[in-house]
């Protein structure tokens, strides 16, 4: 009587590495999509600004962190920016009068005012640490920081009262 020992262990061996095989498929998936990072994000955490579309561009120059972002005013009225200042300092840290960050000057803005319904980009913000300095990330790495912009109703009556816009941002930190 002939065994068919030979048989078997083929059947064996084919069901476990077509299993194996899929699993190293799998796996390899999951490292090339990575799901299982922070989706790359711009959200102001009151509404009547937008900075979604397109996401802001956070990169390197010389080793520093600067984020470019695009801002939408849906307010309802013309808003006057003061200030726009990108942080990685905690949100209980951040003291808008004393936190150093980049004045929009009128060059960049006319005027610095932003119409309802139109956008302005701000490029080549800073983004700087809860000790002030300028924030020293490596490309590739995730960048989880705050956008906060100081503003004023073209209207209001005491212009020394800003209001505050801040953002949320995660992003990937590219080259320059």
């Amino acid at each position: 009587m002939i065994t068919k020992k030979g048989q078997a262990a083929m059947e064996y061996l084919m069901t476990y590495g077509w299993a194996l095989l899929v699993i190293v498929i799998v796996i390899a998936a999951l490292i090339y999509l990575n799901p299982f990072r922070a989706p790359e994000t711009c959200i102001f955490q009151q509404q009547g600004l937008s900075c979604s579309e397109p996401l802001p561009i956070v990169y390197l120059d010389n080793g520093e962190v600067y984020i470019s972002v695009r801002v939408w005013n849906k307010l309802g009225q013309t808003i006057e920016i003061s200030k726009v200042i990108c942080t990685t300092a905690r949100t209980s840290q951040i003291d808008t009068s004393t936190i150093t960050g980049k004045v929009v000057d009128p060059e960049v803005l006319t005027e610095g005012k932003i119409t309802p319904g139109s956008d302005s980009d701000f490029l080549a913000v800073p983004c700087v640490g809860a000790d002030g300095n300028i924030v020293a990330l490596a490309q590739n790495q995730e960048f989880k920081g705050t956008l906060i912009i100081l503003y004023n109703y073209e209207d209001d009556i005491d212009p020394a009262i800003r209001h505050v816009a801040t953002a949320n941002v995660i992003s990937t930190v590219a080259q320059k």
